[in-house]
């Protein structure tokens, strides 16, 4: 059962809330009865300092003793058993008086009483006296008499303590039927509360569902704004991983038909009649199947955007990919220039932000003349990234711009390579939504623009 509720979100709120809750009702209930025990003794202290006034008003000097009338107007002190008794002590600790209510108490005189108290002193405790079923409450004062204060006396109450202790019984039986009915309904409304409170996560699950089982494309619903990023990603990745595997399914169509020409013309050729066309017909058709081949695998490992990812630093990459061509174009003489934030950062696929990079800055290196200025930055919002690539070469027209962005075309013909790198940055940056473009730089040449 327990481990049930562990796995559980609202098992888990439920069993720690109601923790809490009865902790917090156990510190509480100890408080109250420990304040109300305070203020009973503090009463009761009060009400037997009334009855040492009263002792004191009927007192009267015998030498150096004292003598109390044997009727007192507080009827308890003259009845036996009447659980209220009075005492006067000497200053040596000897019982030179005690009331009538303490007959039934033969060994009162030799009972051991605590020290006798100065003059001023109060002591209010709780005393057990011999052969008593129930303990006392005892009140004590020291009093000073005569001229110089030279006698001194303590007068002492005693009263049974058993109806104070069912008063503090009665109380707490009151207190906890009490708290144990608030504790219900608290644990009633934070179950109610929980409920309602965990309902657009259940509502989230539904949607999940709903969408497993095919009744919708994506998660649906009227959601609360803290949960609106999640639902908001995970359709995101859903929409990605969807266009992923159509993009997939497409370039594996696009394959196989890519290949159907060069398949079909290896078919029709004939080695026999022309085995010098045939082979060079073989290598052409070859080249042209590896060019095939090798565009639609980097097609087909272009990753969909996942804005859920981490920041991925752009500074590092695009210097490396720097140092990378300085060594592969060392017989060029390029002077390229990044400016780029340390703060840059590109939120997709680290894959893609190094293949788009790569074709871009290559191009630079490999058409411009000589001069390359590379300028990267977040847009306003630091969600978006704009890249900017100006050489100093030739530069490119809309047309043949058009022309480049295609498949399997180069800008120089007398360039290796097999034409596909623009094409490659075009299906990067349209499926993360961006944009592309080709315009007159300051340098002379091409200025690519990207806005993802």
């Amino acid at each position: 059962m327990l481990s049930r509720l562990l796995h559980s979100l609202s098992g888990r709120l439920s069993l720690m809330a109601t923790l809490v809750l009865l902790v917090f009702l156990a510190v509480l209930s100890g408080v109250l009865e420990r304040a109300y025990r305070t203020s009973l003794d503090e009463a009761k202290a009060r009400e037997m300092q009334l009855h040492i006034y009263t002792l004191l008003a009927y007192a009267e000097p015998d030498g150096d003793s004292l003598q109390l009338p044997l009727i007192l107007p507080e009827q308890r002190f003259n009845q036996p058993d009447s659980g209220l008794i009075g005492a006067v002590m000497d200053s040596r600790g000897r019982v030179i008086w005690r009331s009538q209510s303490a007959l039934s108490l033969p060994n009162f005189s030799a009972m051991p009483l605590p020290l006798p108290l100065r003059q001023g002193q109060q002591v209010f405790a709780e005393v057990q006296l011999p052969d008593m079923p129930t303990p006392y409450s005892s009140f004590r004062q020291g009093i000073a008499w005569g001229l110089d204060n030279e006698r001194q006396f303590t007068f002492v109450v005693l009263e049974d303590a058993a109806p104070l202790h069912a008063q503090v019984r009665q109380f707490s039986g009151t207190l906890w039927r009490w708290l144990a009915l608030g504790s219900l309904a608290l644990i009633a409304v934070q179950l109610l509360v929980l409920r309602w409170g965990l309902a657009p996560l259940r509502s989230v699950a539904s949607a999940l569902k709903r969408m497993q089982q095919g009744g919708s494309d994506t998660l649906q619903g009227n959601f609360p704004r803290e949960l609106v990023p999640l639902t908001d990603n995970l359709n995101l990745l859903i929409e990605n991983e969807r266009r992923q595997r159509e993009k997939t399914r497409h370039t594996l169509a696009d394959l196989a038909h890519s290949l159907k020409t060069p398949l079909a013309v290896l078919k029709g050729m004939d080695p026999m009649a022309d085995p010098k066309g045939a082979q060079e017909v073989l290598a052409e058709q070859v080249k042209r199947m590896d060019s095939i081949i090798s565009y639609q695998l980097q097609r087909a490992v272009a990753s969909s955007p996942k804005s859920i990812l981490r920041g991925v630093a752009i500074q590092p990459m695009a210097e490396k990919i720097l140092s990378a061509l300085d060594k592969v174009y060392r017989n060029k003489t390029v002077d390229a220039e990044l400016l780029c934030g340390a703060d840059a950062l590109f939120y997709g696929d680290e894959g893609d932000l190094m293949e788009m990079l790569g074709n871009l800055l290559d191009n630079g290196y490999k058409y411009g003349g000589g001069k390359l200025l590379v300028e990267i930055a977040n847009t306003s919002d630091h969600r978006g990234l704009e890249i900017v690539v100006s050489d100093n070469g030739p530069g490119l027209t809309a047309e043949q711009w058009a022309q480049v962005i295609q498949r399997g075309v180069r800008a120089d013909q007398q360039q290796q390579g097999q034409g596909i790198g623009l094409a490659v940055v075009v299906d990067i940056v349209e499926s993360y939504h961006g944009k592309i473009g080709v315009g007159a730089s300051e340098l002379g040449g091409a200025e690519i623009k990207v806005t993802l």
